[in-house]
């Protein structure tokens, strides 16, 4: 048969086009091999999830390779957060294989805005042991409360209540379908509609036994424009008053600052003092401060006085330092006695640091 020796030519120049290029191929990309031992590979990684809305809690999953050619084994999974709960992982992979791991997000354990979060896996791969899946997320909050601290405050016997107003704080819209308490330490009143994205609220918290501080999430259903219904707790801190209010309630301390002042004074300084307040929260109930006195702590360090303000609703403990000392540190406790009916004596710790400078 007879070819055109054009014809003939570019079959020629094709044939070493490819044998050129075949032979490029080979020296210049061999095949990778793949390590001996096991290696964990995520199909994804640095993964930006996007917005999530707060209340929301979703489902995500990702791809692990084993690229070994030796079983991989996985025996945990651990997020670096709370707000990611790991739902499944592959205990070993094939060499050349792939399995699944799943987890869930749940931003209301994630302040809004953007953050980054890792699931580190524990794997028998001796050279890289526990490779990380990294991923970003941004909590849009829907709304925002005035005030953003929500506190219900009073005499522990009474009713106490709270008006908190919530605005919309993002474009998804804000629709206030309902409020209640998760716990059942409040209830919720007067849930009023102001204008679009503006609800106000009272909480009302009933009296209690005895005084105590505590908590209980509010808990509000929220629907956005898109027809997605949200969960949003936020708590709500509740503050039952003993009704004498003492301050400081727990500990008095003197620093470096005011002992120093001891030194340098002569035989007879002036001594410092610092002053415990009690003062009577509700105007039905009078008390008196019987007595005031330093317990556990060394003869002369700390001397107590009571001084009266307002006779039945306003007295003042005052503790004074008379001399320098050269402890470096000492520790008594004050111990203030009244015919209050709620918690007559109270307990404060007094502290005074010395040994700093020699007197």
């Amino acid at each position: 048969m007879f070819i055109p020796s054009s014809v003939r030519r570019s079959f020629g120049l094709l044939a070493l086009a490819l044998c050129v290029a075949g032979g490029a191929f080979a020296a210049d990309e061999p095949p990778v091999a793949r390590p001996a031992g096991p290696s964990a590979r995520f199909a994804e990684n640095e993964i930006d999830y996007g917005d999530l809305l707060q209340g929301e809690i979703v489902e995500r999953e990702v791809l692990i390779h084993n690229d070994g050619q030796s079983e991989l084994q996985i025996t945990k999974a651990t997020p670096n957060c709370g707000c990611t709960e790991v739902t499944s992982f592959p205990s070993t992979i094939a060499p050349g294989g792939q399995g699944m791991l799943r987890f869930t997000i749940n931003s209301k354990k994630i302040k809004p805005g953007s953050g980054r979060k890792r699931i580190r896996l524990d794997t028998n791969n001796p050279i890289d042991p526990n490779p990380g899946y990294y991923f970003t997320v941004n909590v849009v909050a829907l709304y925002r409360s005035e005030p953003s601290d929500i506190r219900v405050g009073g005499v522990f016997d009474e009713e106490k209540r709270a008006r908190i107003r919530l605005i919309q704080n993002s474009d998804y819209g804000f629709e206030l379908e309902s409020a209640v308490s998760r716990n059942g330490m409040f209830t919720i009143e007067d849930f009023v509609w102001v204008k679009d994205g503006v609800y106000e609220l009272t909480v009302v918290v009933p009296a209690n036994a005895e005084p105590a501080v505590t908590r209980d999430p509010l808990d509000f259903v929220i629907t956005t424009k898109d027809s997605r219904e949200i969960t949003v707790g936020q708590w709500v801190n509740i503050e039952h008053w003993n009704p004498v209010l003492v301050v400081p309630e727990q500990v008095l301390q003197f620093g470096n600052r005011e002992t120093d002042l001891l030194l340098g004074a002569g035989e007879n300084p002036l001594p410092i003092t610092k002053t415990v307040t009690l003062r009577s929260r509700d105007p039905k109930r009078n008390f008196t401060v019987l007595d005031a006195k330093i317990v556990d702590a060394p003869e002369g360090v700390f001397v107590a006085e009571v001084i009266p303000r307002t006779e039945g609703s306003h007295y003042q403990v005052a503790v004074r330092i008379p001399k320098y000392r050269t402890e470096t540190f000492i520790v008594g406790k004050l111990v203030i006695t009244t015919d209050a009916e709620i918690e007559p004596v109270r307990e404060i710790t007094v502290r005074a640091k010395f040994g700093r400078k020699k007197p």
